[in-house]
């Protein structure tokens, strides 16, 4: 069984969620119904992004953790929030909270839910309606406590029920894992939790938010905007190895930060930096990530409503911290960056290529090594790749080695995983050395050149390749073993273009 369960980003896709500490709530003391409330004044013009049904798919997950669930949304007229709803499904347990959360991260209005039924739309009705703005992007979450699970539906795909309460597609569904009072930002293969609101039209009215929050724990970098450099197009150099990439040697942090990390300057520079239990947040564009070391930590760009441009990670390293678990998240995620002369090592899942629908743009990978192994802790599957495109824009690979290490039978689905049914849109491969343990080391269902590809000998179950070859432009690949110094020897054999890239 697929899991629907949210990545545990930070660590992503990590919690990637930093938010403005001690931010005032506007409501409090809430009364729950088990039924849709309406605001006596406005009942005939109440409405809500789900609408009263049951949600398509939602089913019971087996996550345990404790978990912020959200989605957002984007009203498309004035209007008020008067309450927060989620849908439950029986065997959910404990006391729920809902919150709503301004793009910034800041919260605008919690709730406790109470009296609530053992299944169906669960319903708190706000002390003071919440005014929003046309336009502008809100999250409404609500918090399950540890052991309360909760209702989730993957690979979701659909449209608002409501007419003006516009959602994402594909990409509405946010989670954290990170404590209480953490805005979710992270994002997992499509997810919907169904939380939603009960929202009434109204005049053009200001948004209500806190008055003088308190700024980030994290310090925003204030150097001088340093837009990043284009990567190379070739490597005269080898395959990269865990030993030849990454951070320099001798290298030694100059700042150390636990927990997350905010990025809002455009053109920022953050350098030299040691990460640890936390997420690079990205909210500028043109910025530049250099010689940062992320242990059990990852970077996000788009996991809010929008995607930043032109960020470039390059000279760092990206481990684990602890035990790994089969549902951590993706270490860089989601779209708009390049990763340079990086180091990816001992991790359940490497890079993730996606946010197209919120224009995240296209990612390179250059110059880096990738290497995933199995989680620690395998109980649900493992479904880790070291890059795998969902709603994934162009990718461009040169020069970049992707190993999976497969562990007492737990197996991932790829070191690399590119396929036509999730989104995609092109490749454009010159330079990938692939090898592990898979059914298919390097599976691809996207238009565009595979050139230069090299799979490791006997690092396949099924076959070296599965690829959609009518629409390849180009295919060019062999096997090879390794030699002393981690290079690619030729046995010989050419692969044939094979499969139908699924």
């Amino acid at each position: 069984m697929i899991f629907t369960r949210p990545r545990s980003i930070i660590a992503l896709f990590v919690t990637a969620a930093i938010f403005i500490a001690g931010a005032v709530s506007l409501s409090a003391g809430a009364v729950a119904h088990p039924t849709d409330p309406t605001d006596r004044a406005t009942a005939t013009s109440s409405t809500s992004i789900w609408g009263n049904s049951k949600p398509t798919g939602a089913s019971l997950d087996t996550d345990k953790k404790a978990v912020e669930l959200g989605t957002k949304f984007t009203p498309t007229t004035n209007g008020r929030v008067t309450a927060i709803r989620f849908y439950k499904v029986t065997g959910q347990t404990g006391v729920h909270t809902g919150s709503i959360w301004a793009a910034d991260g800041t919260r605008l209005a919690k709730v406790t839910f109470k009296n609530e039924s053992a299944a169906g739309w669960q319903t708190a009705t706000l002390s003071k309606p919440l005014t929003v703005k046309s336009g502008s992007s809100y999250v409404v979450s609500y918090r399950v406590p540890a052991g309360g699970r909760y209702a989730a539906t993957e690979n979701f795909s659909g449209k608002s029920s409501s007419s003006v309460l516009a959602v994402s597609k594909r990409n509405s569904g946010f989670y954290t894992y990170s404590s209480a009072g953490s805005h979710p930002r992270s994002q997992w293969r499509s997810s919907q939790y169904w939380a939603d609101v009960t929202f009434v039209k109204n005049g053009a009215e200001k948004v209500v938010v806190p008055e003088k929050p308190e700024p980030t724990a994290t310090p925003t970098p204030t150097v001088p905007p340093v837009p990043p450099t284009a990567p190379p197009t070739a490597s005269t150099s080898g395959f990269p190895t865990r030993t030849s990439a990454g951070l320099p040697s001798g290298w030694e942090p100059t700042k150390q930060v636990s927990g997350n990390y905010y990025v809002r300057k455009a053109g920022a520079v953050v350098e030299d930096l040691r990460i640890t239990n936390g997420t690079i947040v990205i909210e500028a564009a043109n910025v530049t990530v250099r010689r940062v070391q992320f242990v059990g930590s990852s970077l996000v760009n788009g996991a809010g409503p929008t995607c930043f441009p032109n960020v470039l990670i390059e000279d760092s390293e990206f481990t684990a911290n602890g035990t790994t678990r089969d549902n951590d998240s993706p270490v860089i995620q989601f779209g708009g960056y390049t990763a340079r002369n990086i180091v990816i090592d001992g991790v359940p899942e490497g890079l993730r290529v996606g946010g197209s629908d919120i224009g995240c743009g296209p990612v390179t990978v250059a110059d880096s090594f990738i290497r995933v192994k199995s989680p620690d802790v395998c109980t649900d599957g493992w479904h880790g790749d070291g890059i795998q495109g969902y709603g994934g824009d162009k990718l461009t690979v040169r020069n970049t080695t992707l190993i999976m290490d497969v562990v007492d039978d737990c197996y991932g689905t790829a070191p690399f995983f590119y396929p036509k049914n999730q989104g995609n849109t092109a490749v454009d491969i010159d330079g990938l050395l692939v090898g592990g343990s898979s059914g298919y080391p390097f599976r691809s269902g996207m238009p565009g050149p595979v050139k230069n590809l090299n799979v490791i000998e006997g690092s396949w179950v099924y076959g070296p390749v599965d690829v959609n070859c009518s629409v390849v432009s180009a295919f060019q690949a062999q096997v090879v073993t390794l030699d002393s110094a981690g290079q690619p020897v030729s046995t010989g054999k050419t692969i044939a273009c094979a499969g139908q890239g699924n």
